[in-house]
């Protein structure tokens, strides 16, 4: 195998492909949300610490909430949802143990049809996995900022306190 010593390390790679989808960090690269150099010392912060890719983004400042959230969208083929201004059911929610919504950042909304539609901040295949366990209903998954997932539940939490 030849190892390619020419290439400069802050061009944008071409577009990649992960299980058929396209990589976070070249939708990120695609849309200008993100300069490559920042790009590839994310990366090797979140190999470095194991933390995902957007989550190093984030906490670095170098992305918002919502850029996020859209690109995740796009990568799953998914609807990206503001869940300020969404439908949202205490009913529905309430059918999702608070502790697993919370560690997944997922929200059960509401139903439409036969689906039941769950907010979720990152639709990894493990945290869909997860809620398909949970939860005995045909998921519709969109997705919604890490932040407001949160605060959902903080709203639906505090009349319980």
């Amino acid at each position: 195998m030849a190892i390619d010593t020419q290439s400069d390390p802050f061009e944008p790679p071409s577009p990649a492909l992960l299980g058929g989808r396209p990589l976070l960090g070249s939708i990120l690269l695609e849309r200008g949300l993100v300069a490559p150099e920042r790009l590839a010392e994310a990366l090797a912060e979140g190999q470095a610490t194991q933390r995902r890719l957007g989550e190093v983004l984030l906490g670095r400042n170098w992305i918002y909430e919502q850029e996020l959230a859209r690109a995740l969208a796009y990568q799953y083929g998914l609807e990206y949802v503001d869940l300020n201004t969404a439908c949202r059911n205490a009913r529905e929610a309430a059918l999702l143990d608070p502790e697993v919504g919370r560690r997944c950042r997922a929200l059960p909304m509401c139903f439409s049809g036969d689906e039941l539609v769950v907010a979720v901040a990152d639709p990894a295949p493990e945290i869909v996995a997860e809620l398909q366990a949970r939860l005995p209903y045909t998921l519709r998954l969109v997705v919604v900022e890490p932040s407001l997932v949160q605060g959902a539940w903080d709203d639906l939490l505090s009349g319980y306190r």
